[in-house]
């Protein structure tokens, strides 16, 4: 059973307290589960074990079709969760975890 949780409408004149209650907003450090995104993507090579280099090309986001270029692979490991195939691209500002790439395993 799956419970879905609906998020808040966040208005300008509501400022931060109204972001609590957003999913989004609790993974703020974490990353943003995305349903857009074709592949785990991190802007921290930290996060990276067992990375590789090589010329992934660019990646889209912002409304640049150019927005970022990949220039490794690796894996991140949380408590739980491990995530393969995880894209680096140092411009970006948070992880993007792939809603397809997590159905695929």
């Amino acid at each position: 059973k799956v419970t879905a949780a609906q998020a808040l409408v966040v208005s300008a004149t509501q400022g931060m307290q109204g972001k609590w209650g957003n999913p989004q907003y609790a993974w703020k450090d974490k990353g943003v589960i995305d349903s857009g995104c074709s592949r785990h993507m991190t802007g921290n090579m930290s996060y990276l074990s067992e990375f590789e280099e090589l010329n992934g090309g660019y990646v889209a986001f912002g409304g640049n079709p150019k927005g970022g270029k990949i220039t490794s692979k690796g894996k991140i490991k949380t408590g739980k969760l491990g995530f393969d195939d995880v894209y680096f691209v140092k411009e970006l500002k948070s992880n993007l975890f792939s809603v397809s790439q997590m159905c695929d395993k």
